[in-house]
């Protein structure tokens, strides 16, 4: 506010300056015309002013839609991981079931116990499988580290999720989220700018793990990765490969505009 009321007290000041300054000869109609332009002037200047609080505000509810979109897409892939990863449960586990219901029937009983003490199927049993199998292996705790590492993501401690996510594909490197924390490793490090990091976290993604759902997220992060390297051509061409490869597609769009953006930059 006192930014504005000074210039409106330098504008009245040189609007007056203007009238009384005029040559004595001069018309009333010609100082009007002065005074006219001096407040066009002044209108045009409070336009741009209100045209740029506009922007800004325009520019605060893109921030804030970009982390509220960011946000529901992590949240969606943790959804779709927790799905992927359901397996249907046994008896014994089902909370609901009585403890008697993974009891087979009596009639039955014979069977199991003369099948169970038969010599071949005793010596045909895999002994060592049990011991290959450490605990640290189990389902419950890789899929625990896998989710550390998520919510730090979330809650954008990017060095950590960046921590976690590397010490998971270490110690996990066949699991079925691999691919996934592979591609969220290359988030973590395009975020934070680290673009030589991330291109070599999205291409890994894509050589050994060409199955991915996460290949076309990949490919695209290999063409903004590039393009924020300023290697226009490797850019272009990854780019232009998302719109070839998956047309139609969200990603395909996304790679349309950055081409367009190219274009317009002279980069094309």
């Amino acid at each position: 506010m006192q930014r504005i009321s000074l210039d409106y007290i330098k504008m009245a000041s040189l609007t007056l300056a203007i009238a009384f300054c005029a040559p004595a000869n001069a018309q009333d109609s010609d100082r009007e015309q002065m005074v006219d332009m001096v407040l066009q002037i002044q209108a045009l200047q409070d336009e741009v002013r209100e045209l740029r609080g506009m922007i800004e505000e325009q520019q605060h509810l893109i921030d804030t839609l970009q982390r509220r979109q960011r946000d529901q897409y992590l949240d969606l892939d943790q959804r779709i991981g927790e799905l992927a990863s359901a397996r249907p449960p046994s008896l014994s586990a089902n909370p609901t079931m009585p403890a008697t219901a993974a009891t087979p029937p009596p009639e039955d009983l014979p069977e199991v116990r003369e099948e169970v003490n038969r010599p071949s199927v005793v010596t045909g049993l895999p002994a060592p499988d049990a011991e290959a199998r450490p605990a640290a292996q189990s389902p419950a705790a890789e899929k625990a580290m896998y989710d550390q590492a998520f919510q730090a993501l979330k809650e954008l401690r990017y060095a950590d999720a960046a921590e976690g996510f590397q010490a998971f594909l270490d110690q996990y490197p066949e699991s079925e989220y691999a691919d996934n924390a592979q591609y969220w490793l290359g988030e973590s490090y395009y975020v934070t700018r680290n673009y030589e990091i991330a291109l070599e976290a999205f291409q890994t993604l894509l050589d050994d793990y060409p199955q991915s759902l996460k290949v076309p997220d990949s490919l695209l992060k290999v063409g903004y990765t590039h393009y924020e390297l300023k290697q226009w051509d490797l850019a272009r061409a990854a780019l232009t490969q998302v719109q070839e490869q998956y047309p139609d597609t969200t990603v395909a769009r996304l790679a349309e505009n950055r081409l367009r953006s190219m274009r317009v930059e002279g980069h094309f």
